[in-house]
């Protein structure tokens, strides 16, 4: 009796093809050439990319800041960090909401103690009150935001606009540097 009958070849060579197909998958899907694409597609000086990032930061269980972005990516050579769409919540010491933060993009250095936010900054606080600018720098180490850009500051019957802002946060201190204007309406503060 012979093997080689055309129904058990063309047997033969349907496993044959089925086995080389699924060598060519597993290759093409393996991991090791998914992690090669991945590195392959970052920016040239890019170590970290992150995208539709969503993290918070726990302190003793309760939340102190949790930062949502678009995307962070973060240069190899110097350290810093890009961020495109940040918008960062704030809470205090019970986990209570005190305050949030939004901008087009931002940047933060790579000791996590200068942050400069771009391109409709907006801040607002638990009180109410409503920062807005075009560019914002902040320090941690003296706690001092500041911007030599356009500043509108708005509340419950207040309104307060100028060039140039200093803000520290530890004395609860604004000051806003020129072309002061604003007007406040007793009525509504009542």
């Amino acid at each position: 009796m012979s093997y080689f009958k055309p129904r058990n070849l063309l047997l033969a060579l349907a496993l044959g093809l089925a086995l080389t197909l699924l060598v060519v998958i597993a290759l093409r899907y393996s991991p090791g050439n998914q992690l090669e694409t991945i590195v392959k597609a970052l920016p040239e000086g890019i170590d970290v990319s992150l995208q539709d990032l969503d993290y918070t930061h726990i302190e003793n269980g309760k939340p102190r800041w949790r930062l949502v972005a678009k995307q962070v990516e973060r240069k190899s050579s110097s350290g810093v960090m890009e961020v495109i769409s940040p918008r960062l919540s704030f809470y205090n010491e019970d986990g209570e909401p005190e305050g949030s933060l939004q901008a087009g993009t931002g940047e933060l250095s790579n000791d996590y103690q200068q942050v400069s936010l771009n391109e409709d900054v907006v801040l607002n606080n638990s009180d109410g009150y409503t920062l807005y600018t075009d560019h914002l720098d902040y320090d941690h180490a003296t706690q001092t935001a500041m911007t030599d850009a356009h500043v509108r500051l708005v509340g419950d019957g207040m309104r307060l606009e100028g060039t140039g802002l200093i803000f520290n946060l530890k004395q609860e201190r604004l000051s806003l540097k020129s072309k002061v204007k604003g007007f406040f309406d007793s009525e509504r503060q009542k």
